[in-house]
Parts: C-alpha cells; structure tokens; sequence
C-alpha cells in the first residue's frame, strides 16, 4: 500500500484539473485578446457549503469535505491539505475554480519565521485563462490565536482576526506564472489575506482573498 493514497491524490489534483480545462477550456480562447485587468481578486471561504473537496491528515481544525473524502494518513501526503473551491471574484474580475496543496515548509525556523507553509494554486478563470501561484505563507499568528490560545490553553476567543501570512517566495509575495489563455507566458506577484470572525474549535468561518498581479 506504500505511496497509494499519494497515487490517489495525484490522481484526485488530475481530475479536478481535468474538470477546470473542460469547464473554462483556456484553449478555446482568442490568444491575442489583451489583458485589460493586470489585477486579479478572489475570494473564498473553507466553509462546507463553499468547498468542493478539502482533506488532509485529520490534524487540521478543517472539515474534510466531502465527509467520506479519504484522509491523507500516507507517509508522502501526511501533514498536507489538498482542497478544491469556487474562487469568487471581485472589482471585476470572474468567479474562477481553484485547487490548492499546502504543505509545511522545509524553510521553517520557528522561532525566526513562524510556521512556513508552502501554497501551489491552480487558478482557472472561465474565457481568460489559467495561473500557477506559488505561495510560502506565515500561519503561526492564525495558529497561535486559535489552536493554542482557544483549543490548547482553553482561553476565550480574542477576535475577530485578520492575517497577512504571504513571506514569499519572491520578495513581492508569492510568484504567479501565466499557463494559458490570455496569461500564457505572464508573470506576476500575489499575497493572501485571511479572516476568521469567530472561532469555536473550528477554521469552518475562516476567508481569505488572494490578490493576483501580473504584467
């Protein structure tokens, strides 16, 4: 059974993305349509009802959805969270469909930088195109104020929270690389903001907004 559920995910991330090219095939485009929007905004929630697949080890305070979605307990998977959702857009810019691996960081010092978690999106935006971001985020400030001080220490939520975690990779944030469509070839930054406005044992209230710039 050794690298299965790794097989699994790799074939679960093969048909989500499989799903995107069907539903905003990026190459049906008009590939010399100029990029009048260099700004991209999206936002999404980890709520239930707004994700369409989200599972990890079972030691994240997330839902796994669906419910029967198998977990991540594989020695090459485990720790990860693989999650797909709708990516809701804003000042503009369309409702895309995202899928996302996060993974703890091989850069990690905590007592330097906090927890380091590395972020590769897969961004498809119906009629426009496809993006790659890779982002390496902070999540000790949200762990800190949630898992420790409420789960751990049994003290009142202090919130609501808001957190900045993108440290990079580039000095801009996170790097964005164009795939197709009207982004083919582009390169660009990006960060991610995250909000939780309550927190009773579990992230399911927590949104965030990823903000894409390319040129």
């Amino acid at each position: 059974m050794k690298y299965v559920l790794s097989l699994l995910a790799g074939l679960m991330l093969g048909a989500l993305a499989g799903l995107a090219l069907i539903l905003f095939n990026p190459l049906t485009l008009n590939q010399s349509d100029p990029l009048s929007n260099p700004e991209w905004v999206f936002n999404y929630s980890l709520a239930a009802e707004h994700t369409w697949l989200s599972t990890h080890d079972d030691r994240l305070e997330i839902p796994v959805v669906p419910r029967d979605a198998p977990l991540l307990w594989e020695n090459g998977v485990r720790g990860s969270l693989i999650s797909a959702m709708p990516l809701q857009g804003e000042s503009g810019s369309p409702p895309a469909a995202g899928t996302r691996i996060s993974f703890a960081s091989s850069e990690t010092e905590f007592l330097r930088s906090g927890l380091l978690v590395e972020d590769h999106w897969l961004i498809s935006v119906p009629d426009v195109g496809t993006l790659f971001v890779h982002a390496t985020s902070n999540q000790w400030p949200l762990l800190r104020d949630t898992l420790v001080r409420v789960n751990w220490l049994k003290r009142s939520w202090s919130g609501p929270g808001r957190y900045d975690p993108t440290r990079g990779p580039a000095n801009a944030g996170a790097e964005v690389s164009g795939l197709s469509g009207v982004f083919r070839g582009l390169r660009g930054h990006g960060h991610e903001r995250l909000s939780l406005e309550s927190y009773a044992g579990s992230l399911d209230p927590l949104t965030g907004q990823l903000t894409i710039k390319v040129d």
